[in-house]
């Protein structure tokens, strides 16, 4: 973390409070792994990091601490190790949203997000080549970021705000879990995952609903297989 990072969160929004800005980034440091489970984190480290005093930093950490992100030992803030029931039950609730968002955008996605969507998957069908070529160097974070931003859009364009705001609150814990295949994949994976976004858009397109929840259902299988295929849950990645 960087106060240049800091720094542009700002412009991106103003209004948003300096304790606000400082969890926002130590939150997106544990979402994509550059903080890994049990990584002690420091006050003061982080506040001389960002140029700012320990009180936003202690705050921060204190809502993350809430929301399970984080835990305290000895007046020590570390990253929380994964819970298997936690994943559980959010593979749970993803299971049951995502399918049915994705059922509905293909009624009422608009063109705009259609165009916005199909960006995306052609994006992300770029992003896991290139990883596919890269192998075990690739940088992770791309492609949470995209991936990210096409689930939400899917979620988003099911015209459902009440969905679209549950999803939205729980997006950090969504992705935290279903990342961990992203960051600590076996060999090969990324072979198996550059399809299926296009897909999904092809059929959003044409309007089949029943369809596109089959193939929104099996994409989310083969993030939830994977993790529990290969134990990855009770293993912490590495730095």
């Amino acid at each position: 973390m960087t106060p240049l990072q800091l720094e542009e969160l700002k412009e991106k929004n103003p209004a948003m409070s300096l304790n606000d800005m400082v969890h926002e980034l130590v939150l997106q440091e544990i979402i994509s792994f550059r903080a890994a489970p049990g990584t002690r984190l420091s006050e003061s480290g982080i506040a001389q990091e960002l140029g700012v005093s320990r009180s936003p930093v202690k705050s921060a950490l204190d809502r993350l601490a809430e929301r399970k992100f984080v835990r305290v030992q000895s007046s020590r803030y570390y990253v929380a190790e994964f819970d298997e029931q936690e994943y559980r039950e959010i593979c749970d609730f993803n299971m049951m949203v995502e399918p049915y968002a994705t059922s509905k955008a293909a009624l009422h996605a608009t063109p705009e997000q259609l165009s916005e969507l199909y960006e995306l998957a052609y994006e992300l069908r770029d992003i896991y080549d290139e990883a596919s070529r890269s192998g075990a160097h690739f940088s992770y974070s791309r492609i949470l970021e995209t991936e990210i931003r096409f689930h939400l859009g899917i979620v988003r364009a099911s015209g459902n705000r009440l969905l679209t705001q549950l999803y939205e609150e729980r997006r950090h814990e969504i992705w935290r879990y279903r990342g961990y295949l992203l960051y600590s994949r076996p060999e090969g994976f990324f072979d198996t995952c550059d399809t299926d976004h296009v897909l999904i858009c092809d059929l959003l397109k044409l309007r089949d609903d029943e369809l596109a929840a089959a193939i929104a259902r099996r994409h989310l299988h083969v993030s939830r297989d994977g993790i529990e295929r290969y134990e990855l849950l009770s293993n912490h990645p590495k730095m």
